[in-house]
């Protein structure tokens, strides 16, 4: 096991990746084998984030980026509570009963890489976020409940877009809660895609619009048009900084059209047939 630390104080190592993780670094651009010096160093972090600044979307990504990072920070939604993390953690832990995730592992989106308390010790992992300051920001009550968060993992800053990593390294792509926030999903997927090994799996995790049967109750569509009706008018405390709403068939497609033949899905029970996972293997 690696050795503990507490993500709370500064990090006391070079960089945030160990020796495996730097052999299979790249250039998010070229997609060439890159070094460790080719990058910028954000107190550890290695800053792989390439930047879409000058393309459509980017404004209103950026917005709801900040938003979230400043969420996560502040515990948002859990009250700073550590049982309101320990609750997370058990309506989770069907998904990867269910989904039984081994090898080396690149959790796309990952922030402090929680998804670790589901996976066996040996595992290779590594987490990429364009949050970079990710581990360095994390809420104690969260590291209190997440047992976790107190050893050491591979981190990295970087957009799921323009993955720095070699093609063929991964025997798991892991992307949960994190597909309808990224600018350009296609290419996010394409990505994934290229750096799984042969025969590798991916797996997404999704709230889809209108759940299961794909139709919105009536009540939330009246609260849709409220908050449109509100954003209108300017008053933006409530708009849905989400860059992307797929329907379940919509996630089935945007999946397979990107080199990927669908295997599983799982209706994660507490979200009553909302929230989707979707397995699907490497063409």
């Amino acid at each position: 096991m690696m050795k503990a630390i507490s993500y709370m104080t500064p990090l006391e190592r070079k960089t945030t990746l160990n020796d495996w993780a730097m052999s299979v670094l790249a250039d998010p651009i070229t997609k060439l084998p890159a070094y460790l010096n080719s990058f910028s160093l954000v107190e550890g972090v290695v800053d792989a984030r390439v930047q879409l600044k000058h393309t459509f979307g980017y404004t209103d990504w950026k917005i709801g980026q900040d938003i979230f990072e400043t969420w996560e920070t502040d515990g948002v939604g859990y009250k700073g509570r550590v049982d309101e993390y320990k609750k997370e953690i058990e309506n989770d832990r069907p998904i990867y009963d269910h989904f039984k995730i081994t090898g080396d592992v690149l959790d796309v989106g990952g922030l402090a890489g929680t998804v670790r308390e589901f996976l066996p010790q040996n595992t290779r992992y590594i987490s990429m976020d364009p949050f970079i300051d990710a581990i360095t920001k994390i809420p104690k009550s969260k590291i209190e409940a997440y047992k976790c968060l107190s050893e050491v993992f591979n981190f990295i800053g970087a957009v799921a877009e323009f993955i720095p990593f070699q093609a063929e390294t991964f025997d798991w792509v892991h992307m949960r809660s994190m597909l309808d926030h990224v600018q350009v999903p296609d290419l996010a997927i394409k990505e994934a895609c290229r750096v799984l090994k042969p025969n590798g799996s991916i797996l997404i995790g999704l709230h889809v619009e209108g759940g299961k049967s794909g139709r919105k109750p009536p009540l939330i569509l009246m609260k849709d048009f409220i908050k449109w009706v509100f954003e209108l008018v300017g008053f933006d405390k409530y708009k849905d900084r989400h860059t992307w709403h797929p329907t379940y068939n919509k996630l089935l497609k945007l999946i397979s059209d990107n080199g990927f033949t669908i295997a599983d899905s799982y209706w994660q029970p507490h979200w009553k047939d909302q929230v989707v996972y979707v397995l699907a293997h490497k063409v």
